[in-house]
């Protein structure tokens, strides 16, 4: 099964200093991704866990936007990417098209894609897949703290930053990773920060009944349990 996931990234903004620029009086084009990397970083930083996806989830597709300058498109370019150095995820773990196309209808904005593959090696550490734009005769790449990506995936439960002292008194407990697991697996919520306080209410009720109906233990061998009331 496929599923999409659409980063969503903001464009910083540098003032008081001169960066690489585009020069736009000539017919070349300029390539770079849709960001800059954080002060003192090579690459910008991405995170992606499996662990928070159903079972059945095997792939993820992921779109990292990229843009140019220079003359509109009137056809599809392929523009180059590749594989950079200190990547730790196998080829197996990552399918990347190293000609992708940058369409004529996007108005300077684009996606990369590149698809990501569950593996069992992924329960046991994170990997990283390090992703470098590269010119070819379409596309010159430009803006050096704008050309890298490294990506960081895994399969292992993490406690969300969401899940602090607030939800522990008020609807959830005490935090642990089987905890989390079910509580995902009997409402779908992954995101219970997201959540407004009716709603923040309504699905831990709906956790606690499901505790209820079928108690279960805690990884402290203790029966799970929930802090809300009703």
């Amino acid at each position: 099964m496929r599923t999409c996931f659409f980063i969503l990234l903001s464009v910083l903004f540098v003032v008081g200093c001169e960066k690489e620029k585009a020069d736009l009086f000539t017919d070349t084009r300029y390539i770079k991704f849709r960001f800059y990397n954080d002060l003192g970083e090579d690459y910008y930083k991405l995170n992606y866990s499996f662990a928070y996806e159903p079972d059945d989830v095997q792939e993820k597709e992921l779109k990292i936007p990229v843009e140019y300058r220079g003359y509109t498109l009137t056809e599809g370019l392929a523009y180059a990417v590749a594989v950079d150095t200190g990547t730790t995820l196998p080829q197996s773990g990552f399918n990347l098209t190293v000609n992708q196309i940058f369409q004529a209808d996007s108005s300077f904005i684009d996606s990369l894609t590149v698809v990501l593959f569950r593996d069992e090696s992924l329960k046991q550490e994170s990997k990283k897949l390090r992703i470098k734009l590269i010119s070819n005769e379409n596309f010159q790449t430009y803006m050096s703290d704008s050309l890298f990506v490294e990506i960081t995936v895994d399969d292992i439960f993490t406690k969300p930053s969401w899940w602090d002292l607030a939800v522990e008194e008020a609807y959830l407990g005490k935090y642990s990773a089987l905890k989390y697991q079910e509580f995902i697996d009997e409402t779908g919520i992954v995101d219970f920060g997201e959540l407004d306080a009716s709603e923040k209410r309504h699905y831990a009720l709906l956790f606690k009944r499901a505790l209820e109906r079928e108690p279960r233990m805690d990884e402290d061998g203790k029966p799970m349990s929930v802090t809300i009331t009703g």
